[in-house]
Order: C-alpha cells, then structure tokens, then sequence
C-alpha cells in the first residue's frame, strides 16, 4: 500500500487477505519486528506493518510527538476498508491509544502489547533526557547496546540469532529518529484516563518477563478498559513479538478473529 503523508510517499508492506490488521512497531524499531506475527496472521487477515516516519524506509522525518504518529496512522486507515483492527507495542501502544483519544470510529478493536497507559514520571523523563544526549553525541550504537538487554528475556538473550535481528534493526534507525522518539515518549501525555472511554473489544498481551512494562501495567490497562482481558506469553520479554511470534500471533488471531467478523 501508498501511503501520502506530510508530501511524502510512504510504502506499508503488507500480506495475507481479510478483515485489515495494523501493526504498529516501537523504539528504537521498525516494521520488521512484526516478520513472525505477520506471516502468521496473514492465514487470516490483510496484515500490514508500516514504519512510523522516520522508521527504517520510511522517508518522512520522524515527528517529536506521539500525536505526529497517529497522524500517519489516520492516513492508513483512511485507505482501508472497515473493520480494522490495531496493535500497538510498547511505543506503538503509546502511538495507538493516542488514535483512540482522536479517531476511535476508525478502529473495531485493539490490541496493546508490551505497552502501559501512563505518562513518564520524572526520573524516567531525566533517563530520556541522557539518552537524547547519548545519541545526539555518539549516534545510535550505545543507545542499542543498553536496550538490547531489557527487550529480551534471559533465554532469549542465549540466542545469537535473535540477538542479531533485533540488534540490526535498532542498529539502523537514523539518530535523529531515535532522539524523536525519545522526546515524544518523554512528552507524551498520560493515557490512563482514556481508557475507561474505550469502547471496543480490547486485549491486552504482555511478556511473562518483561522488565520494561511488566505485568502489572497491562493487567491495569485490562481492568481499565470496559470487558478487556490480558494474555500473557510465557517465557517471554519486552519484545514477545519478536521473542515468541507464534504465541503472540495465536493471542492477536484469537481476539480478531470474533472481534473484526461481522
């Protein structure tokens, strides 16, 4: 799919056929994360895994704000027939309930990985503060190495493949990109308020381990949102979708399948 956003052409890979699923990739990432979920769910819907401007081929600059990122998500749905489903991870989530608050006629349902609802507190607005310094300075390879470790649970971090993947993926985002990300994460409003407005059927999905966004944030997401519930992937870290896609693929097919029929 074309997407026009701010004058420029955005390409959005997608696959598979049905009812659209969208999904939306975190920091310091891109669209490829989503690789395994993705052929997995294309069994059964029209599956698409954009990159947020800025974000791996997209050309766009990365906007400093969440509510810049929904604006190229608004410019997707736009092209696709309803129903449409959406899942945010982690920053994705953030980029996703954003939408909610402005356009929640255009999403049938939602699914938050590995994400929370809250704003940053102040020492986590200070740590984004150093970060933007750290790769303002010295680009985006420290940046990688010290998130490296918090995305993935210990047994993920023992396989060398996966370390590669992720590693290459966060290796090749644009310093620019990832300063924005981190202020926009920093300034982001907090969301908790929201998601008692929530209207649609909504899954939470979290890593067993994830040491960034543990559990207690998406069962709180799921005891905010009206008739949510959480599925929790075993074994897994931050990144469950890259750490077990099949498990988290089966999660997002469960609850879209009924969720986007009719």
């Amino acid at each position: 799919m074309h997407v026009s956003w701010q004058g420029q052409a955005a390409e959005v890979r997608e696959l598979g056929s049905g009812p659209a699923v969208v999904l939306l990739h975190g920091y310091p990432l891109d669209g490829a994360m989503w690789s395994g979920v993705a052929r997995a769910l294309s069994a059964r819907f029209r599956v698409l895994k954009p990159d947020l401007p800025g974000h791996g081929e997209n050309p766009a600059e990365a906007p400093a704000s969440l509510e810049g990122h929904a604006d190229f998500v608004e410019a997707i749905l736009a092209e696709l027939p309803p129903p449409v489903g959406v899942v945010g991870f982690s920053m994705g989530g953030y980029v996703a309930l954003a939408l909610m608050k402005r356009r929640p006629e255009k999403v049938r349902a939602l699914a938050l990985v590995d994400t929370r609802a809250g704003a940053d507190d102040e020492a986590d607005r200070a740590k984004r503060d150093e970060a933007v310094a750290t790769v303002n300075s010295v680009g985006v390879g420290p940046i990688a190495q010290a998130m490296l470790p918090k995305l993935l649970s210990p047994e993920g971090l023992k396989r060398a493949d996966l370390m590669e993947r992720v590693s290459r993926i966060m290796q090749r985002q644009k310093p620019e990109t990832v300063a924005a990300d981190l202020c926009a994460m920093r300034d982001r409003p907090d969301a908790t308020p929201l998601l008692a407005s929530i209207a649609i059927p909504t899954l939470a999905v979290v890593g067993e381990l994830d040491a960034l966004t543990p559990l207690a944030e998406s069962e709180a997401i799921a005891a905010a949102v009206p008739g949510a519930r959480i599925v929790t992937i075993p074994g897994a870290g931050h990144l469950s979708p890259m750490e077990r896609p099949r498990a988290v693929a089966a999660a997002l097919a469960e609850f879209f399948g009924p969720a986007l029929s009719g």
